[in-house]
């Protein structure tokens, strides 16, 4: 069985988890949803925002999904440096089951002590 959309945070992670320098900028802290409280900065947390089918008259062609990748640090620079990371290892990617990965949007803020940098990705996936 192929994987559609709702699987796109399974193959996010594998992409994520496979870069060594974005894995020793965060101590291996790369989560889908949530942290647990007692996860220390800096960190990473990814999010399916949304799936969809796209159709032509006649059947499904592709899946897209919204992906929103955070990271936390207490430092700002920490945080942009990391997301230039995840941006450079995420987007133009295509293999079998991504057929394109582009960064939609960029947004940032202060939450609970923490700098947090918020990429959008948008994803096109194969379904054959």
């Amino acid at each position: 069985m192929t994987d559609t959309a709702i699987s796109a945070n399974k193959h996010i992670y594998s992409l994520l988890t496979a870069d060594t320098q974005l894995m020793e900028a965060v101590s291996g802290n790369i989560y889908p949803l949530v942290a647990e409280e007692s996860v220390t900065y800096p960190f990473i947390i990814f999010t399916k925002e949304s799936a969809n089918g796209n159709y032509t008259k006649d059947f499904l062609t592709y899946d897209s999904a919204t992906i929103s990748v955070a990271i936390a640090a207490r430092n700002y620079f920490q945080t942009v440096q990391i997301a230039e990371r995840v941006r450079a290892v995420l987007e133009g990617y295509r293999d079998s089951y991504f057929n394109s990965i582009q960064l939609e949007n960029v947004s940032e803020d202060f939450i609970e002590d923490a700098y947090v940098q918020q990429l959008q990705f948008d994803t096109k996936i194969n379904l054959n």
